[in-house]
């Protein structure tokens, strides 16, 4: 095990000038999903607040997807409670444990004025300073995950409500058309996969819009698409 390196490479004084750039990263091993957030306020472009999470998915591309605009505010906000937590004397923490299962973790920042703070670790005995960052950080991005996670969530239930559209119109003519079956083999992924019930619970929990069009959330209706075929 490589020991957790700080000391020397910890800053003794918070980085001078703007946050333009802040990150979070959490990697599972064995293919289980890669998440991270970034703030991205440099001068080039308007500040904003991407998010991508993998939500557990094993050696495919991230399932969810999300990019927002924010405020120069925003950043200065988190610029000044990174500062006021001392995050920067995470500069140079690193653990790496010949371990096998868990999750890797990585907090980035950068200033206009040049300098970086990077912080990684994985493995057991973790610094609580290290944790009690990637905590607050998170917690910093949370409202944009969740954004994210509905967002994501409302795509998948038009998609899949135009698909059962098509089946369901196509099965009571008798007809067939081109991308039939890759209709039924997303539906049929769609239900099997688990997101289906994912999405039927958000439904009852009042998450999706009382006005937007989601049959394909009727159990029964479903079903009986699936278990038809041309």
């Amino acid at each position: 095990m490589f020991s957790a390196l700080l000391g020397c490479f910890s800053m003794k004084s918070a980085p001078k000038g703007r946050l333009v750039y802040c990150s979070i990263a959490s990697t599972g091993s064995a293919g289980l999903g890669k998440d991270y957030c970034e703030l991205v306020a440099d001068a080039d472009s308007a500040p904003r607040v991407i998010v991508v999470l993998g939500e557990g998915n094993r050696f495919e591309d991230p399932v969810i997807r999300g990019e927002y605009p924010v405020t120069q505010e925003v950043a200065e906000s988190l610029r000044k409670e990174l500062e006021a937590r001392k995050v920067y004397k995470l500069a140079g923490y690193h653990v790496e444990e010949p371990i096998t299962g868990g999750r890797a973790y990585r907090i980035y920042m950068e200033y206009d004025s040049g300098e970086k703070v990077e912080a990684r670790w994985y493995g057991h005995d973790i610094w609580r300073e290290a944790l009690s960052a990637y905590h607050f950080i998170e917690s910093f991005f949370e409202p944009w995950r969740e954004q994210a996670r509905t967002d994501t969530m409302l795509a998948r239930v038009r998609e899949m409500e135009e698909r059962f559209d098509r089946l369901s119109a196509a099965l009571k003519k008798g007809v067939r058309y081109d991308g039939m079956e890759a209709d039924y083999e997303a539906l049929d992924r769609y239900m099997r996969t688990g997101l289906w019930k994912k999405d039927f619970e958000a439904d009852e929990k009042g998450r999706i819009p009382r006005d937007m069009k989601r049959g394909v959330l009727s159990e029964d209706g479903l079903y009986e698409v699936l278990s038809r075929k041309l």
